[in-house]
C-alpha cells in the first residue's frame, strides 16, 4: 500500500469532452442543525456538477430535518428513529443513493470552490482509485491531517511516547499521519480522513458498506483497509481543499465519545490484527493515558482553564477504567456498558 506520487495534471482541468459523472452527497446529522444547514450552503447550488444529497438525521432533537427540509427542499431527507451511530446513519444514506460516485461528507465541514467537481474529474482521471480523499484545513487555515498508515503497535508506541507530537514532521515518529511527505501531492496511501471521502459504487459492490460495530469512528479506516484489500486503491489528492470544524458535532457527547475512539482502534486490531496484537494495543493505549493523566490532573489546579482540565482529567480516568474491563465485554457492550462510567 504505497504513497507514491501520482501524475494529476489531467485531473486539475475540467473535461470538456464528456460530461461529469453524477455524484450522491450522503451527510448524516445528529442535533448539529446549523452546522449541516452551513455545510449544505457551502456546496449548494452546485450548477457545474450533476448532484443528489441525501441527508440522514439520526433522531435529532434540535429540528435539524425540518430546517433542511425547509431550506433545501431538493435534498432528500431521511429521518432515522433512533441514533444509530455515524456509520449506521451512512450506510442509510449509501443504500438511498443512486449515483456511481458517493461522497460522503461531515456536517462540520465547509466546501470551498469547486472541490467537488475537481473530485470528481480526479476519479474519472484514475479510474484504478477506488478511494480519493482531498486537503482538508482547519478553521484557521492550517493544514489538518486527513491522509494515515493503518492502526499499528509501533504506531501506538509512538503515540504513548508523545514523540509524534514533539517531531512532527518526522517520518518515523509522526509516520501515522505521513509526516515529512509533501501535502501538495497526490499519492497512494492507506487511509483517508473520512470527513470528505469519496468512493466508487463499484467499492461498495464489492467489499459491502461500512461496519456499523464502528459506532462512530475508525469506520473509514476499516472501509479502505477492506478497499485495499479487495484490489481496490485509495488516494489522496489534494485538487481542491474542504474545512473541518474538527470535533465540533463529537464534543456534544465529549466523555463517551473519548471512550468510544478508543474502543474503535481495538476493534480494528481485533478485526484486522488478531487477539495478541488487540491486548498489545490496550497496553499501549492505557499506557497513553496513564502517562498523561498527573499532568492534567495539575493543570486542574494550576492551569489557566481549570474547567477544561478538569474535563480532560475526568475523561483520562474514565478511558482507563474503560480499558481495564474483561475485553470481550469492552468490544461488545451495548450503550448500557458506558452506565457508570460518568458518560452523558
Amino acid at each position: 500500500m504505497p504513497s507514491r506520487g501520482l501524475n494529476t495534471s489531467a485531473a486539475r482541468l475540467p473535461l470538456p469532452q464528456r460530461a461529469r459523472s453524477p455524484l450522491s452527497v450522503v451527510i448524516v446529522s445528529w442535533n448539529t442543525r446549523e452546522l449541516t444547514l452551513a455545510a449544505l450552503r457551502s456546496f449548494l447550488p452546485a450548477d457545474d456538477l450533476p448532484l443528489e444529497v441525501v441527508v440522514v438525521d439520526n433522531a435529532s432533537s434540535d429540528g435539524s430535518a425540518d430546517a433542511i427540509e425547509a431550506a433545501f427542499p431538493g435534498v432528500q431527507v431521511i429521518r432515522n428513529e433512533r441514533n444509530v451511530g455515524f456509520a449506521g446513519g451512512v450506510n442509510v444514506g449509501l443504500r438511498a443513493s443512486r449515483h456511481p460516485l458517493v461522497l460522503l461528507l461531515n456536517p462540520d465541514t465547509r466546501v470551498v470552490g469547486d472541490v467537488l467537481s475537481r473530485l470528481v474529474d480526479y476519479a474519472s482521471a484514475h479510474p484504478e482509485a477506488g478511494i480519493v480523499g482531498p486537503r482538508v484545513l482547519n478553521e484557521d487555515g492550517t493544514l489538518q491531517a486527513s491522509r494515515f498508515r493503518f492502526p499499528s503497535l509501533l504506531n501506538l508506541l509512538l503515540e504513548a511516547t508523545y514523540l509524534p507530537k514533539l517531531l512532527p514532521g518526522s517520518r518515523f515518529f509522526d509516520r501515522e499521519r505521513l509526516g515529512g511527505s509533501d501535502a501538495a501531492t497526490p499519492a497512494r496511501v492507506e487511509a483517508v480522513s473520512g470527513c470528505c471521502f469519496l468512493v466508487r459504487r463499484s467499492v461498495l459492490d464489492g467489499v459491502g458498506v461500512l461496519d456499523e460495530s464502528f459506532f462512530m469512528y475508525a469506520e473509514e479506516t476499516d472501509f479502505c483497509y477492506r478497499a485495499w484489500q479487495a484490489g481496490f486503491e485509495v488516494h489522496y489528492a489534494p485538487v481542491g481543499e474542504i474545512v473541518h470544524l474538527h470535533g465540533a458535532s463529537s464534543r456534544l457527547a465529549s466523555r463517551r465519545n473519548f471512550l468510544e475512539y478508543r474502543r474503535s482502534i481495538l476493534r480494528f486490531f481485533r478485526k484486522h490484527r488478531g487477539p495478541l496484537a488487540t491486548e498489545g494495543a490496550r497496553v499501549l493505549l492505557l499506557l497513553f493515558l496513564v502517562a498523561r493523566l498527573p499532568y492534567w490532573a495539575l493543570r486542574t489546579y494550576t492551569g489557566q482553564d481549570r474547567e477544561t482540565a478538569a474535563q480532560n482529567f475526568g475523561n483520562y480516568r474514565a478511558a482507563i477504567r474503560f480499558l481495564l474491563q474483561p475485553l470481550d465485554r469492552l468490544l461488545d457492550g451495548g450503550p448500557q456498558f458506558y452506565s457508570g462510567l460518568g458518560t452523558p
